[in-house]
């Protein structure tokens, strides 16, 4: 494919949701936590006017690579007048709350005890099992040079890891700072969910009512910052939010009945896909998009899918369940089985890897936690953001938001940026990129077979097994 020839992928644009594809931005991929947490931190720092952070999960402790307390930085933003609102998730009845922060009275006596005058809101859940899973940030919104920050990294100690995991017990993960006209659909995206959170009684508007006041709508867009076309993305429950939803430049929208735009990016570029497929995720696959990665093996696209070994317990307790299930030839019973049989499935083509991140030491083998949610189609088009590849996630369930950008001169070098990190293999195009990887982590598996190392920084997985049998590194 040449160069410049990445208009085929332009299909992928959706027309589904709010928000259209804008031109004439900058983005500015950040992998592993301490380059992003530096990143973030500086830009906080120099804020002129407001701070606005949407928060999923927080380890009450965090604090930035340069030992400056997540607390700390928006009191001192406060202090110096400006706006600091934090709009947090809230549902006690979640299956874990450990690094929740609720806003219930052990928070709020907290917040009390500090001095902390920045307001925050708390969207509630309405059922059990949902998550606000965004994870965002707006500098300076309204202003022209206003930044946005789109991703996964949730502000936790885990998440402060070097590119190359050379050291640690870290996660992997990724962001996208974003410049130019598509900011003003960040901002939106936070000040409808500002004005539009479902409020429970019981974590009521931080400092009060007044402070933490509704915000106007967004009305301008910023001047352009560069030549990059990128589209936001979400996933909202129906009824999650009504209210105004039109954007300028924009079209009107009503979110009464959800969203589904990520999956919509997704299944369009996978069937847009002529050449290669990356991912990066926490979840090894949703049913429909290993339909869709299927469909495009059996055209000859390389696939290749990173996913942590030792996945969370939810994925290990639910492939139990299935591999249990299939012994009786029940396997489609469950709700999760046709996932895992679409999984083990694409093993049967040769251009597809799944694969994990881990490093060998004098001590060992350690596992790298793959958190990413990351996907680069043909080095031309890009995703990432803080949905992953689940239903829950993707199906007008769980709240996300992802980033989609297009274009070879800006996707591609992150794709080689990732397979070097994750290889210690160097590159020159997408294909090259993908072959290396996949022959790499064979390799590397085959070395942990015979008790050697992991080679590199990644190995080979076995999709029928998955999530079934232990880590190869165990």
């Amino acid at each position: 494919m040449p160069a410049d020839d990445d208009d085929g992928l332009l299909a992928i644009a959706c027309d589904r949701g709010p928000y259209p594809l804008r031109s004439g931005n900058r983005v500015i991929p950040w992998i592993d936590g301490v380059p992003f947490y530096d990143r973030l931190a500086a830009a906080i720092a120099a804020a002129r006017a407001r701070v606005w952070a949407i928060v999923s999960f927080i380890e009450p402790g965090f604090c930035f690579p340069n030992g400056t307390a997540w607390w700390d930085l928006l009191d001192r933003c406060r202090a110096r007048g400006l706006d600091v609102r934090v709009l947090f998730w809230r549902n006690p009845r979640f299956s874990s709350t450990r690094h929740v922060f609720l806003g219930g009275p052990a928070e709020r006596e907290f917040l009390a005890r500090r001095g902390s005058t920045w307001a925050a809101r708390w969207d509630s859940s309405a059922a059990a099992a949902h998550c606000h899973h965004q994870k965002a940030f707006v500098v300076d919104a309204g202003e022209p040079d206003a930044i946005a920050f789109v991703g996964g990294m949730v502000l936790s100690t885990a998440t402060l890891a070097h590119p190359g995991h050379h050291r640690g017990l870290h996660k992997h993960d990724a962001f996208l700072e974003l410049h130019g006209p598509v900011v003003a659909d960040a901002e939106h995206n936070f000040v409808q969910r500002w004005n539009l959170a479902r409020q429970d009684p019981a974590a009521p508007p931080w400092p009060d009512q007044l402070r933490a006041g509704p915000l106007a709508w967004p009305d301008r867009l910023p001047p352009a910052r560069g030549d990059v076309r990128v589209q936001l993305a979400r996933s909202l429950a129906p009824d999650c939010y009504r209210g105004p939803t039109s954007i300028v430049g924009a079209r009107e929208f009503d979110s009464a009945g959800g969203e589904a735009t990520v999956l919509a990016h997704y299944l369009a570029a996978f069937a847009a896909a002529r050449r290669t497929i990356y991912i990066e995720n926490q979840h090894p696959g949703q049913h429909a998009l290993l339909v869709a990665l299927d469909a495009a093996l059996r055209r000859g696209v390389r696939v290749v899918m990173v996913v942590p070994a030792d996945p969370m317990p939810a994925i290990w307790h639910a492939a139990g369940e299935v591999a249990e299930l299939a012994r009786h030839g029940r396997a489609h019973e469950h709700r999760y089985g046709p996932t895992f049989e679409r999984l083990a499935a694409l093993a049967a083509h040769p251009g597809f890897t799944l694969a994990a991140l881990a490093r060998s030491d004098d001590d060992g083998h350690r596992e790298i936690y793959t958190h990413a949610k990351l996907c680069i189609v043909d080095g031309a088009w890009a995703t990432l953001g803080s949905a992953n590849l689940v239903d829950l996630s993707l199906d007008r369930d769980h709240t996300e938001l992802n980033a989609a950008w297009w274009g070879r001169t800006h996707c591609l070098p992150l794709l080689l940026q990732l397979v070097a990190e994750h290889t210690d293999v160097h590159a020159g195009d997408d294909l090259e990129a993908l072959d290396r990887f996949a022959a790499h982590a064979r390799a590397s598996r085959d070395s942990l077979v015979r008790g050697g190392p992991v080679l590199g920084g990644c190995y080979a997985l076995d999709p029928a097994t998955y999530a079934v049998q232990p880590p190869l590194t165990r």
